[in-house]
C-alpha cells in the first residue's frame, strides 16, 4: 500500500519536473525567443516545429516524451503501479500547466506517450494509428486527440479490468477534455 507522504511526494516532484517544458527550454536555447510568443503561443512539438526549427521541435518532442517515460519508471521502482500512475498524471498537467512558465504549456501528448510507453506499452500502437487516422480525417488535431484520449479508459477497462491502468486512463482522458475543450470551442 502506497503511503500518503509517498503518493504527496511524488506527485509534487512530477508536476515541478513537468513543468520544464521542452519547447520552453528549446526556444530560448537555440532562438533566444519565448516560445508562448510565436505562432499558437502552445509549447509543444507541433508548434515550436511549425514556428522555430526543425531540430527544436525534435528537442522538444525527446525532451517531453522523456520526461514522461522517466517520472512513471521513477514512480514504478519508488512505488509501483499506483506511484507511477499518480506521478504520470501530475507530470502531464505539470507540462499542460507549467508552473514555471504561467500555466501556459503544451497539450500533453508527448508526455502522456512517454508515461504510457513506462506504464503499458501495448496501448501505444492503436492509440498512435487511431490519431493519425482521425486526425487524417477530421484535420483537426485537437478534436483527434478529444477522441483519442476518451477511448483509452475503455481500453484499459476492457484489456485490465478495473485498476489503476484504468485509473490512468480516466486520467488522461480528464485532462486531455480540460486542456482541448477550450481550442476546439475556438475551432467551431
Amino acid at each position: 500500500m502506497l503511503s500518503l507522504l509517498k503518493a504527496l511526494a511524488g506527485i509534487i516532484l512530477s508536476y515541478l519536473a513537468g513543468s520544464l517544458t521542452g519547447g520552453h527550454i528549446a526556444g530560448r536555447l537555440w532562438h533566444r525567443v519565448d516560445v508562448r510568443q510565436v505562432g499558437s503561443g502552445n509549447a509543444g512539438t507541433m508548434n515550436v516545429l511549425r514556428n522555430l526549427s526543425v531540430r527544436a521541435g525534435i528537442m522538444t518532442f525527446l525532451w517531453d516524451a522523456a520526461k514522461g517515460y522517466l517520472l512513471a519508471v521513477l514512480g514504478w521502482k519508488l512505488g509501483g503501479i499506483e506511484l507511477a500512475v499518480l506521478m504520470s498524471l501530475a507530470a502531464v498537467a505539470g507540462h499542460n500547466w507549467p508552473l514555471y512558465w504561467h500555466f501556459q504549456g503544451g497539450k500533453g501528448l508527448a508526455t502522456s506517450l512517454g508515461a504510457a510507453m513506462a506504464i503499458y506499452p501495448p496501448v501505444v500502437p492503436p492509440a498512435a494509428i487511431t490519431l493519425g487516422l482521425l486526425f487524417f480525417l477530421t484535420r483537426n488535431s485537437d478534436l483527434a486527440t478529444v477522441l483519442v484520449f476518451s477511448g483509452l479508459p475503455f481500453y484499459f477497462w476492457l484489456r485490465e479490468g478495473v485498476g489503476w491502468y484504468l485509473v490512468l486512463g480516466l486520467g488522461l482522458a480528464v485532462i486531455a477534455w480540460l486542456r482541448h475543450l477550450p481550442l476546439l470551442a475556438r475551432s467551431t
